[in-house]
């Protein structure tokens, strides 16, 4: 697996192989509980239970960071989520291998995993000075108990009571080595009629410490923009071949809409206001936290301005940034229209929604005041965001209808590089 950073700025490489709905919103217009019991075995960013709140995934001490961590290093995985239940829980996790495009690697636990199997997951913490209280659970990954020894996808599995069936929430997780190298770049694409709003990421890999025997199949690349598994690429295959080193010149398939710069909101301070919110009021259950209405930047010209590339930060500036003092507030998001959009649904879209267009983060619209709306509680802290539009009948959200795209977009591009090991059965 190969991890590759790169904007229009900076870039970096390092090289090697390898939802549901929150219950404070029950009630509202066109939302009800699902059944948040069904397909425990899904292989993706999910939470399954409705009481489980803000979950992150993080290199320990770099709460930006993707959940990727070196084979054997030193690096650990942070977890860390907050349950609104009003007892604690006998919660557990396990970690379960997979293929290269995630599904279920056949390979028993015992051969990519050290130690046990399945661990608890230490006793949570209780929150303080809260107006919402709730219970955080943390813990770090690979740790005494359990270690992975093969690199690879792995689903990061926490469910309750000891039964692996009472799923609570699933994670993604990389576990690279540092065995090939990797020079990847963002260019202009060759398209002319998108070459100005488009980014095309043109990769060589070169592998002179490993044999590959058929580059065209036992070789898989993967890439993603800002760590959106929706619309990953993949199918990539070398337009060359040259002696230890694989050429990709200019895949069609990593080619990306260069995108707009994320919005934001802070609300690491619930006392005042800050630049993109309007007010902040008490509520009958929590504080109300009401953002300025936002107008749709499709046909916009293209505005420089500093973001985290769809990421968020839990913060609290009274409690020194303790996640147990970061109390949870009603957000009100409001995107003015002329009139509703045809044949698709509208979503606020980002790290917040695990990167996916989530049930709860559906906006409705509003006919008196001409805007699609959404209120949803979020934890205090400084977030990204964006208004998604998903076409009826659509898997990947389309985030350029109501953001525009622009190639002066500055983005984070991640490569992944596996190979297939037949001797172990696996993809490395």
């Amino acid at each position: 697996m190969s991890i590759f950073h790169c904007s229009l700025r900076s870039c970096w490489s390092i090289a090697s192989i390898l939802i549901g709905t929150d219950p404070l919103l029950w009630g509202q217009e066109g939302i009800s509980s699902p059944d948040y019991f069904e397909e425990r075995t899904k292989l993706t960013d999910a939470v399954y239970d409705p009481d489980i709140h803000t979950v992150q995934l993080f290199k320990e001490g770099f709460e930006l960071s993707a959940p990727i961590i070196e084979l054997n290093g030193d690096e650990r995985l942070v977890l860390r989520f907050d349950d609104m239940g009003a007892h604690t829980r006998d919660l557990s996790y396990t970690l379960e291998h997979c293929t290269a495009d995630w599904q279920l690697s056949d390979v028993s636990k015992g051969l990519y995993l050290n130690g046990a199997f399945s661990d608890l997951i230490p006793a949570p913490r209780q929150s303080f000075n809260t107006f919402r209280p709730f219970f955080h659970y943390t813990v770090a990954i690979p740790n005494n108990f359990i270690r992975p020894s093969r690199s690879g996808n792995y689903i990061l599995k926490v469910f309750e009571d000891g039964d692996e069936e009472h799923v609570i929430l699933t994670r993604r997780l990389m576990v690279m080595e540092r065995t090939v190298q990797v020079d990847a770049r963002v260019v202009a694409s060759r398209n002319v009629e998108v070459r100005n709003i488009a980014h095309q990421v043109d990769l060589n890999i070169m592998h002179a410490g490993v044999v590959v025997q058929d580059p065209f199949s036992d070789i898989h690349v993967t890439v993603l923009q800002n760590m959106n598994w929706s619309d990953a690429r993949t199918g990539l295959k070398p337009k060359f071949v040259r002696n230890n080193e694989l050429i990709y010149d200019h895949p069609p398939e990593a080619e990306f809409m260069g995108g707009n710069e994320f919005r934001n909101f802070d609300l690491k301070n619930l006392r005042y206001v800050t630049q993109f919110v309007s007010s902040i009021i008490d509520g009958p259950e929590l504080m109300e936290s009401i953002l300025v209405p936002q107008p749709s930047r499709n046909i916009r010209v293209y505005f420089d301005q500093p973001d985290l590339n769809g990421r968020y930060l839990v913060r609290n500036d009274d409690v020194d940034g303790d996640p147990l003092g970061a109390d949870y507030t009603y957000v009100h998001f409001s995107l003015a229209m002329d009139e509703p959009l045809q044949n698709g649904q509208v979503y606020v879209f980002g790290g917040l929604s695990d990167m996916s267009c989530k049930k709860g983060m559906r906006m409705t619209w509003d006919d008196e005041y001409d805007r699609y709306y959404l209120r949803t509680p979020l934890k205090q802290g400084f977030y990204d965001y964006v208004y998604a539009f998903v076409p009826d009948g659509a898997d990947v959200p389309d985030l350029t209808r109501l953001e525009g795209s622009h190639f002066q977009t500055e983005n984070d591009y991640v490569i992944l590089v596996y190979l297939t090991d037949h001797q172990l059965r696996t993809d490395r």
